[in-house]
């Protein structure tokens, strides 16, 4: 009885030390890499690469160099007096405010269109969502006051001269409040925004968002976001015939932009039909899920979860996660 006793508390502690040791190698995959600031000698002072945030664990590269004469800020050359009223004369719309580099050709090419939206706080997260979608991709930016205005044209210009995919793939939209609508651009000059580090998009928006007045911080709490005002903008936006619609801080997986497209091309024409693309949220210590069978894997660890599914589940029954 002692011998059987002791080979079972012998047995339990093995599968303890088992089960512990393969969660550390989950939460520390080596597919997870982290780079350092190994910059090219004579060619520029920007790391290639960053070090990732833990929150999706991806790869990123950045641009060669910020000195590139032909950068100049967003909006360049917009007028505020012109731009498009939305039917309740709430919102002025400036429509491809900014075109990505290569947005036309990659609409033709790609039958959908990620659409997205954002305010000034969370557009840091088109970084990761830009590296992962290969096709076109229409963003509407909401700015409020002359302040946050300013901040958006050095962010963008900031975003563009370190990201390739930004500056090749995303047109934004602007959208302006008539309550607080912005009067004037500031000059903004290329040293603006490249006196920043490319490795920390979340970090340099964090500084700047501190320029931000407190009366504009007071009315953005007070007023409502125009979410789906928004959504529509950067629908609209879109040139293909098919539009992924998702939330700035929704990355999608890699190659979902070729493999949509795929499977689109392959579906009969349907009027006003919606295919529903499951979310999740993951851990913030695990590395981006690679392929469906990660993904399984995760969430059998109880390291992913159905989006919202501790906020509001009942959002989400459109979706039928046991697929």
């Amino acid at each position: 009885t002692c011998r059987l006793w002791n080979l079972s508390i012998a047995s339990v502690l093995a599968l303890t030390l088992s089960n512990v040791f393969l969660t550390v190698r989950l939460l520390h995959s080596g597919d997870c890499n982290q780079y350092g600031s190994q910059v090219e000698e004579g060619v520029s002072m920007v790391p290639r690469a960053p070090i990732l945030t833990p929150a999706t664990c991806l790869e990123y590269v950045l641009a060669e160099s910020l000195a590139n004469s032909t950068d100049k800020a967003v909006f360049s050359g917009l007028d505020l007096r012109l731009g498009r009223w939305d039917t309740r004369r709430l919102y002025k719309i400036f429509d491809y405010a900014v075109v990505g580099e290569r947005f036309p050709d990659l609409s033709d090419t790609y039958s959908v269109c990620l659409a997205t939206q954002s305010s000034l706080e969370k557009i840091y997260s088109l970084v990761q969502v830009a590296h992962h979608w290969s096709g076109p991709i229409s963003t509407a930016i909401f700015a409020a006051g002359n302040d946050e205005l300013y901040l958006v044209q050095i962010y963008l210009s900031y975003l563009r001269a370190c990201f390739r995919p930004i500056r090749e793939r995303v047109s934004f939209h602007l959208v302006l409040p008539r309550e607080r609508a912005p009067t004037h651009l500031k000059s903004v000059h290329v040293s603006d925004f490249t006196k920043f580090d490319c490795a920390k998009p979340e970090a340099t928006l964090n500084d700047l968002l501190k320029l931000r007045k407190a009366d504009t911080s007071k009315w953005r709490i007070k007023n409502p976001y125009p979410q789906n005002h928004l959504r529509n903008v950067a629908r609209k936006g879109c040139q293909g015939g098919y539009v992924f619609l998702t939330d700035v801080d929704i990355v999608p997986s890699v190659s979902f932009a070729e493999q949509l497209d795929k499977f689109l091309r392959k579906q009969k024409p349907h009027h006003l039909t919606a295919f529903v693309v499951p979310t999740y949220e993951l851990d913030e210590r695990v590395r981006f899920p690679r392929n469906k069978t990660d993904l399984i894997r995760l969430a059998n660890k109880g390291l992913a979860r159905p989006f919202h599914h501790k906020v509001f589940i009942y959002n989400q029954f459109a979706t039928n996660f046991s697929r």
